[in-house]
């Protein structure tokens, strides 16, 4: 029970960073596009990626697709201390640059063109996928984010994330809503 109360209060540590962005105001009630950068934000902290990727002590850097309602508040992410005090680089995901994407934050259409580009990737694409439109994730997206309410909420696909040659911790399996 102490670790999940661990990782609560984690996750509440990223919404108050974020709270703290130029765009909103502490008093002001965090919108559904802070949060969900919050849970990509924390994401980083409870899933490995493999040691031999090529990528050791580079940055973290989140590709966010050009469309997505995220985009704008994932930016605020960028510079901050990530796994290690590598900082977090935010930049908009081209077709054929997933090269040094650890995270791929994807909505709508561009899904499935991403994906199509990671399959085409050689080896294990160490890439941990996220949709923030849960309409259009098929099931090779590995964190699927949702709104319950005025909860969001999240699943964890972790076939597919073992696919990747990732691995997600079983704090962060718990909280989910669903894992496959």
């Amino acid at each position: 029970m102490l670790h999940v109360y661990r990782l609560h209060k984690a996750l509440l540590a990223g919404l108050c960073v974020l709270a703290c962005c130029p765009w909103g105001r502490a008093q002001e009630k965090v919108g559904e596009n802070e949060m969900k950068a919050a849970y990509v934000f924390n994401f980083i902290q409870f899933i490995e990626w493999p040691q031999g990727d090529g990528r050791a002590g580079s940055d973290w850097t989140i590709c966010v697709s050009p469309f997505s309602p995220l985009k704008r508040t994932l930016l605020a992410l960028e510079g901050r201390p990530a796994r290690k005090d590598n900082p977090i680089r935010i930049r908009l995901w081209e077709a054929n640059e997933l090269d040094d994407c650890r995270v791929l934050v994807l909505h709508g259409a561009d899904t499935d063109r991403a994906l199509r580009a990671l399959r085409a990737m050689p080896g294990k694409t160490a890439v941990l996928t996220i949709a923030d439109d849960p309409a259009t994730a098929p099931a090779e997206i590995m964190i699927t984010l949702h709104r319950e309410g005025d909860r969001i909420v999240f699943d964890i696909n972790a076939e597919a994330i073992g696919k990747a040659g990732l691995s997600v911790s079983s704090r962060l399996l718990r909280l989910s809503r669903g894992a496959r």
